[in-house]
């Protein structure tokens, strides 16, 4: 009786047994990948494989080793985009610290104007405090101009790291690049810093037809060469080459600021040209004593 009971059941145990092994087949194909041809790969190298080649590498932390792949990169106008972003940013900074210099300057002598000085009962005393407030004054001019230096400087470096020509020949690239050598070169030469403003404005009568005739940029140039010229003949190191050089640098920038100014047959320029033959005479005397 019970051998019969089991033939009975036997066939639907098998059906059964059948029907799990195809299910277990079918999950382990899906967690492998199986293909139809028999080969297993997993999820991951079938997504890869099916990706561009160019997607596969993982570049976001790459540094080239060889020097000159990684100056081909600065040459992208990306690259230099980002460099005159940041340059922007740099000048803006700079610019926004000598607004809060002059605002509170202001302010601050407003204040000195309505503050009442009852103790002060002898003019020396007055002089003393105004003297005072003037070098309070002073120092805040120095600390602002010296952190905005700072900020000019790097705008300048960054510019000098932008190598596209579509950039460099832009109008806008080229007015704010004016815009910058002025702002850096009258606030360093008012800190008393006139070497450093030797090369940016030599630069920048260079840029255009505008700056090249531009009298401001001369009357700095001229003042910078004299103050070279000074340093150099006070040192007895220094080569009578070197004071020639910028001597005679000082001179021709002088007589191009006035020859912009009044006109090369005005009475100025025919006068600062004898101050000029003059001047450089002390070259010729040098050179004839040697």
């Amino acid at each position: 009786m019970k051998s019969g009971y089991f033939n009975g059941k036997l066939p639907v145990l098998f059906g059964i047994a059948i029907i799990l092994s195809l299910f277990s087949a079918a999950v382990m194909a899906q967690g492998t990948g199986s293909t139809t041809d028999g080969t297993i790969t997993s999820d991951t190298e079938e997504r890869n494989i099916n990706q561009p080649a160019s997607e596969g590498w993982r570049t976001e932390d790459y540094k080239p080793y060889i020097k000159s792949i990684k100056d081909l990169e600065k040459l992208s106008r990306d690259y230099s985009d980002s460099r005159l972003k940041m340059a922007k940013d740099e000048y803006s900074k700079g610019v926004d610290i000598l607004d809060d210099m002059v605002a509170d300057i202001s302010r601050t002598r407003e204040q000195f104007k309505e503050k009442k000085y009852l103790a002060e009962k002898w003019y020396w005393q007055e002089i003393d405090r105004k003297n005072a407030q003037d070098r309070y004054v002073a120092g805040v001019k120095v600390t602002a101009k010296t952190k905005s230096v700072t900020y000019f400087t790097r705008a300048i470096n960054l510019l000098d790291e932008i190598n596209s020509n579509e950039i460099k020949s832009d109008p806008r690239y080229i007015n704010f690049k004016v815009v910058l050598y002025r702002i850096y070169v009258s606030t360093q030469y008012d800190l008393g810093n006139l070497k450093p403003c030797i090369p940016i404005l030599e630069r920048y009568i260079e840029l255009t037809d505008e700056t090249r005739k531009d009298e401001w940029a001369y009357k700095y140039l001229s003042s910078c060469y004299a103050f070279m010229e000074t340093i150099l003949d006070n040192s007895r190191a220094a080569p009578d080459e070197e004071v020639a050089f910028y001597r005679n640098r000082k001179n021709q920038a002088i007589l191009k600021a006035v020859e912009l100014k009044y006109g090369r047959d005005s009475v100025e320029f025919k006068e600062m040209q004898k101050i000029v033959q003059k001047d450089e005479r002390k070259t010729a005397v040098i050179n004839d004593s040697k």
